[in-house]
């Protein structure tokens, strides 16, 4: 993989000693080859919550030993698939997405700068790698890592990740390798999840998701477009102008500042709306950028109008089949980055 653009980045203070000496830590820059890292703290402190987070994404104990484990013996990541999860939970990202990054930036720690250096992630400061007082060490840096520069800014799927991890089209990337990125973490994910572990429930900021809103009781009103619905601010003929207007026809307004359809979830979240993972009668679906194939710019957003089960749900929207102002619905299952206001 082609190696990453530059960050710039501001050391801390770095306490040193057992008593109250300490010195003021200088500018430095940090250049990132592979995950863009900036000065680690290795402490055992949680971190903060209020940004965002995700719950599940468990990698069952058969799924650590039989793909990760494995493929692992060897390397300098042997034994180590436990920790991996243990670290991941305790920064509050995906344990799958962690897991899967790492195998595949380092080959199941086959990798030299794995070996040499403890360093899981390819992180670089001053020109040199960083290197680490141990495995454990490393991995809990490169989880903080993806904490404070990824999931903190709401990007929490592969397909957000990529974007700013591995941008398709960089300058340093001519073989354009980054275009193997997101699919491959994403095939690796597959083969992490055996369908018995929980899937992640990542949210982008505003407290964890709440799947308790209830089902419209009513029926799904008619469209036209000719009356899209008072205030209506999106974008003619796109899925957020259909939503907004169908929601407000329901009776459930929403509001006409929310932007794109993957910011929806966030702001909704923000203003009081129930977000949760559990499709629901008349909830607004969100799909994140990417997510099942919806555009990696906007995202998309459609209205649920009937439920089959937790996993497989029904909605109506515009802008999928046939463009702009064209109304129609369809089944969905659901994927990694959906998820619904009430």
């Amino acid at each position: 993989m082609a190696s990453k653009g530059s960050k710039l980045t501001i050391g801390g203070l770095l306490f040193l000693g057992v008593i109250s000496l300490f010195v003021v830590g200088s500018v430095i820059m940090i250049i990132s080859m592979m995950m863009g890292v900036g000065v680690f703290e290795t402490t055992e402190e949680e971190p903060e919550t209020g940004g965002a987070y995700c719950e599940g994404g468990e990698v069952s104990k058969s799924k650590i030993d039989e793909v990760f484990e494995s493929n692992a013996k060897g390397g300098g990541l042997e034994g180590k698939g436990d920790y991996i999860i243990k670290s991941a939970k305790k920064h509050k990202i995906d344990p799958q997405i962690f897991m899967a990054i790492i195998i595949n930036e380092t080959g199941y720690g086959q990798a030299e700068a794995v070996k040499t250096h403890n360093n899981v992630a390819g992180m670089m400061g001053s020109g040199d790698l960083f290197k680490f007082d141990s495995i454990e060490e490393g991995i809990d840096a490169a989880a903080k890592n993806l904490y404070d520069l990824y999931f903190s800014e709401g990007l929490n799927t592969p397909e957000k990740i990529g974007k700013k991890y591995a941008p398709v089209g960089a300058a340093n990337d001519p073989d354009d390798l980054n275009s193997n990125w997101i699919p491959g973490v994403k095939k690796t994910i597959k083969q992490l999840n055996d369908g018995k572990a929980s899937k992640a429930k990542c949210k982008a900021s505003g407290g964890k998701f709440n799947d308790s809103g209830k089902d419209y009781k009513g029926k799904i009103p008619g469209w036209s477009n000719s009356d899209p619905g008072k205030g209506n601010l999106y974008t003619a003929g796109q899925c957020t102008w259909y939503a907004y207007g169908i929601r407000q026809k329901m009776g459930k307004p929403i509001s006409t500042f929310w932007h794109d359809a993957h910011k929806w979830n966030e702001r909704a979240k923000a203003e009081g709306y129930k977000v949760g993972s559990k499709p629901k009668k008349g909830a607004a679906w969100i799909a994140e950028q990417g997510a099942g194939g919806h555009s990696t710019v906007t995202g998309h957003v459609g209205i649920v109008i009937d439920v089959k089960s937790d996993n497989e749900f029904v909605v109506t929207e515009m802008n999928a089949a046939g463009g702009p102002y064209n109304v129609s619905q369809r089944t969905v299952k659901m994927e990694d980055g959906y998820s619904f206001i009430y």
